[in-house]
C-alpha cells in the first residue's frame, strides 16, 4: 500500500466514496435516461446528476471548508484553498451506447496543485488512485507508465481524443491510433502502460484533475504540440485545453512534441 502522507485521510475517504459511486453506477448503467445538454448537445443522464449530488454531499459533510466543483453543477461549498473536482461519469456517450469505457473521477486541487486523484472504472471493477509524492496505484498494486524511449513502435497504442484528431495530422504520429471516449480512462491506462501516450484537446478541469495526479505519479509528463512542457498545476490552470496536449513518459513526450504536426 502507499506510504502514509499528508492526504492519507482524504485518500481513504475518497476511495470508499468512489467505490460507493461505482457500485451505484454499475447497478443502474443499463437503464439510464439520456438527454442533450443545451450548451454542446453532449449527453447527460439521470445517473450523472445523481452521482454528482451524492459525491458533493459526502465531501461537503466531511470537508466543509473545501470548495466543490464538477461537471454538472455550479461551484459551492467553503472558501478554503482546496477544491474538489468531480466528474460523476466521464464518458457518458459511451455509457449511453453501452460501451464499457467510462469512469467516476474525484480529484483534489490544493492551492492550485492537483494533489489527489481517485478514478473508478465500474464495469471493469478497477480502482486507481494517487497522491502527490505517493506513487500511483490500481487495486492496491503499484503501476508505472510504459517503458520510456525516444520514439514509438508502430504497434504502440497512442490515444488521440476526438477534438485533437480533428486538429493534428494523424500521419505524423507513429503507432496504433485510438480514441476511447473517456479522458479519465485514457489517463489511467497511460499510467499503467495499456496506452503509451494520450493527446487531448478541449478537456476541462474535472476531466483532468484526478487523472493528472495518477499519470504524473506513474511517470508521465505533459506537453503541448507547440513545444511547451507543463507541470500538473499548469495543466489544470490552462483548462479548458486550447491546443493539443500530450501525456506520456518524458522521452516519448519529447518525441511527440517534436514530430506531431497540425493538419495542413
Amino acid at each position: 500500500m502507499p506510504p502514509a502522507d499528508s492526504y492519507a485521510v482524504e485518500l481513504d475517504f475518497v476511495k470508499s466514496l468512489a467505490q460507493e459511486a461505482a457500485e451505484i453506477a454499475r447497478s443502474r448503467c443499463a437503464r439510464v435516461r439520456p438527454q442533450e445538454k443545451e450548451a454542446n448537445l453532449g449527453y447527460v443522464t439521470d445517473l450523472d446528476h445523481d452521482l454528482e449530488r451524492l459525491v458533493r454531499s459526502r465531501l461537503a459533510e466531511r470537508f466543509p471548508d473545501d470548495l466543490l466543483t464538477g461537471e454538472e453543477y455550479a461551484n459551492e461549498g467553503g472558501s478554503g484553498p482546496r477544491r474538489w473536482s468531480i466528474d460523476p461519469i466521464d464518458g457518458t456517450g459511451n455509457l449511453v451506447h453501452g460501451l464499457p469505457i467510462w469512469a467516476v473521477s474525484i480529484g483534489l486541487i490544493d492551492r492550485g496543485e492537483p494533489v489527489l486523484g481517485v478514478i473508478a472504472l465500474p464495469i471493469l471493477g478497477e480502482l486507481y488512485w494517487a497522491t502527490r509524492g505517493g506513487g500511483a496505484w490500481r487495486d492496491g498494486e503499484p503501476i508505472r507508465a510504459a517503458e520510456d524511449q525516444d520514439g514509438f513502435h508502430n504497434q504502440d497504442n497512442v490515444c488521440i481524443g476526438t477534438n485533437a484528431l480533428r486538429v493534428i495530422d494523424p500521419r505524423s504520429v507513429v503507432g496504433r491510433l485510438r480514441d476511447l471516449g473517456s479522458c479519465c480512462s485514457e489517463l489511467v491506462w497511460v499510467a499503467c502502460g495499456r496506452l503509451v501516450a494520450v493527446c487531448h484537446l478541449g478537456e476541462k478541469a474535472h476531466d483532468l484533475a484526478a487523472g493528472a495526479v495518477i499519470a504524473h505519479e506513474a511517470g508521465c509528463r505533459f506537453g503541448t504540440i507547440e513545444g511547451r512542457t507543463l507541470t500538473p498545476a499548469e495543466l489544470i490552470a490552462e483548462t479548458p485545453i486550447t491546443v493539443p496536449t500530450f501525456t506520456a513518459p518524458p522521452r516519448r513526450l519529447a518525441a511527440l512534441m517534436s514530430h506531431t504536426k497540425r493538419l495542413p
